[in-house]
């Protein structure tokens, strides 16, 4: 009994990480639909080698419209794996969510500002830094999702 019992939890933890995700892919997603999203993110994304051709070729809102016309769907997909997770649209979001998670991951190593030396130890930045940051833990999770959503044993 006690093992069903952890498994139903199991089950439920994991559609929480479906939800968890889906909320701040709409959510950001619908944001980048703004002026003032599409402002603050340019200077972090745009020196990012992922992203900074996509400046180059639309523009600051173009760019940020991009972005839009990926996340949401991204939260969509990701929605749908809180009631099916082996879905087609599931199976989408997931991996493209650790893209997403990975390409801002990355800005800790390329966003200006994300570092400053005090002491002489390397620390992460309380502006930028420690923001993109916590894009580590949306990798793991995307990751977990991707592989649940495309688990043999599910089909």
């Amino acid at each position: 009994m006690a093992g069903s019992d952890s498994r139903g939890a199991a089950a439920l933890a994991v559609r929480g990480v479906w939800l968890a995700l889906a909320l701040p892919f709409l959510a950001i997603g619908l944001q980048k639909l703004t002026a003032y999203e599409a402002h603050a993110v340019a200077p972090l994304a745009a020196s990012s080698p992922f992203l900074a051709w996509v400046y180059d070729l639309l523009g600051v809102r173009g760019a940020s419209f991009a972005f839009a016309a990926v996340e949401i769907p991204t939260g969509l997909g990701l929605a749908a794996g809180v009631v099916r997770p082996t879905s087609w649209p599931a199976r989408l979001a997931a991996p493209l969510a650790a893209a997403t998670a990975f390409v801002t991951l990355s800005f800790v190593a390329t966003a200006p500002g994300a570092w400053i030396v005090r002491d002489g130890l390397p620390l992460l930045t309380v502006e930028v830094g420690q923001l993109f940051a916590k894009d580590l833990v949306l990798l793991a999770a995307a990751l977990l999702l991707t592989a649940q959503a495309w688990s043999p044993r599910r089909r």
